[in-house]
């Protein structure tokens, strides 16, 4: 029996992955708006590279489960870094099989360069 499984892990992970990817399209969204110079880019870069960590953690047979966002209530990619970040608290990190610390990390970084952009 894969115990990461029983306990609920693949699923936070998939659901970080997913978070990840639209707080990452929201963010270049924003970026094509911007000046080529903007620092929008490099947090773009950030979340779109924290996706693919977060994906890269997952067993190659997991499927991300469809998600309808209603666009009259999109969450800001500020509460999509932090909604994903919450989700890892509970997550066995300390596992030698589960590699997922520095996820954490960039999260955090994530969520502090994001609210220094103003989201």
């Amino acid at each position: 029996m894969d115990t990461l499984n029983a306990d609920g892990t693949w699923d936070r992970l998939g659901s970080i992955a997913l978070l990840l990817h639209q707080a990452a399209t929201q963010v270049w969204s924003d970026a094509d708006r911007a000046a080529a110079d903007s620092p929008l880019h490099d947090l773009g870069l950030g979340v779109y590279l924290a996706h693919s960590q977060a994906s890269a953690l997952l067993p190659e047979d997991y499927e991300l489960p469809d998600v309808e966002v209603d666009e009259l209530e999109e969450p800001t990619p500020l509460q999509l870094l932090t909604e994903a970040e919450e989700l890892t608290r509970p997550l066995p990190l300390h596992r030698p099989d589960l590699h997922g610390s520095q996820l954490v990390v960039d999260l955090c970084d994530l969520i502090r360069e994001a609210r220094g952009l103003g989201y």
